[in-house]
């Protein structure tokens, strides 16, 4: 599978809602996630840290709805827009829209980039 086809896979189960299916599958154990803003998160190492850091964040967020955009595929990387409405636990409900990058090697994401 070259990279534009595992990108329009992974593309379809973001969109579809299976973000935790598409992270299963195509994540690479090595993968490295940075975010544009400081913290404990800002950047893991390891599909096990960039797993638990998404669920820290679904855990602390209602989301009232979602939609993605793309994938925009250059070489071994593709782009998603993803816009969420989201509400952070004991704050205020709030729109995100977001560009995330992701790199890819032998089939699998090995970096996921965040762009807000």
């Amino acid at each position: 599978m070259d990279v534009r086809e595992m990108a329009a896979d992974y593309a379809a189960m973001v969109a579809a809602g299976q973000m935790d299916q598409a992270a299963l599958r195509y994540w690479s154990d090595e993968l490295v996630t940075r975010e544009a803003m400081p913290g404990d998160m800002a950047e893991t190492h390891g599909k096990a840290q960039a797993v638990a850091k998404a669920e820290g964040w679904y855990a602390n967020h209602e989301i009232h709805g979602f939609r993605s955009e793309g994938p925009f595929v250059n070489g071994d990387t593709f782009l998603l827009l993803m816009e969420l409405d989201v509400t952070p636990k004991g704050g205020e409900r709030m729109h995100i829209r977001e560009i995330v990058g992701y790199r890819v090697a032998e089939g699998k994401v090995v970096e996921e980039r965040y762009y807000y």
